[in-house]
């Protein structure tokens, strides 16, 4: 229904504007020019439409990943494929990305949990189907593929490290810390958005998990030539 979407859309240019706490019905009301009990017929409160938005946005994420074309190549191309698809959908919808991602509406524990859990998990099992295809296998590709990317970032790490002070570290330390970095507040971004709830694991146990394989890859490393004090 138009009307539908015309109120979806301000709440979205809402979301842009000011994030997921600026979304107000009044102000949709106003933009309308219409009457808050007009609106109520649509949405019963301000809840009922940031969930809508959120189901919308979890399932246009899935149909971008199921939309994908898969098959042709091998496991660990279209493993490739979804995870730069995700990427791609998250930086060509910041907005969606966002709300459902970096804020508790989207985790479906607030509300709506019968929806929104199973809209989300529509995208992880398109993740999960890829990651799977992908097991017990080493083809040259990869390997391939992480030496490119190995030698194209070094260059890039040398200059951080010359601006930060942190030349005396070899490249692979400081690999190391960008990606610690990254792993480190993924987890702890999804556990304030509540999102690993509805794994039914808990984030304490997840971040072991995460701190025990970044001191596996650390001491795997060459001894470092320098040691920061805290």
């Amino acid at each position: 229904m138009q009307t539908v979407q015309e109120i979806k859309q301000l709440a979205m240019d809402q979301i842009r504007q000011g994030g997921a706490d600026a979304v107000t019905l009044s102000g949709i009301v106003r933009e309308m020019s219409m009457s808050p009990a007009a609106l109520y017929r649509y949405f019963a409160n301000r809840d009922a439409l940031l969930a809508d938005l959120v189901f919308d946005a979890y399932n246009e994420l899935a149909d971008w990943l199921t939309g994908l074309e898969l098959g042709a190549g091998s496991a660990v191309k279209n493993l490739d494929a979804v995870l730069r698809g995700t990427r791609r959908w998250a930086l060509e919808h910041p907005n969606a990305y966002r709300l459902i991602f970096q804020t508790t509406i989207g985790s479906g524990e607030e509300f709506a949990a019968d929806r929104l859990i199973p809209a989300a998990s529509r995208s992880m099992a398109v993740i999960i189907d890829a990651l799977a295809a992908v097991t017990g296998q080493q083809e040259a590709t990869l390997v391939d593929n992480r030496q490119r990317a190995e030698v194209s970032v070094s260059e890039a790490l040398r200059t951080w490290g010359d601006r930060s002070g942190l030349s005396e570290f070899s490249t692979g330390v400081l690999a190391l810390a960008l990606l610690t970095w990254t792993r480190l507040h993924g987890i702890i971004s999804l556990e304030l958005g509540g999102h690993l709830t509805a794994t039914g694991i808990g984030a304490n146990t997840l971040f072991d998990l995460e701190v025990q394989a970044i001191h596996s890859q650390a001491a795997s490393l060459p001894p470092a030539t320098k040691h920061l004090s805290h």
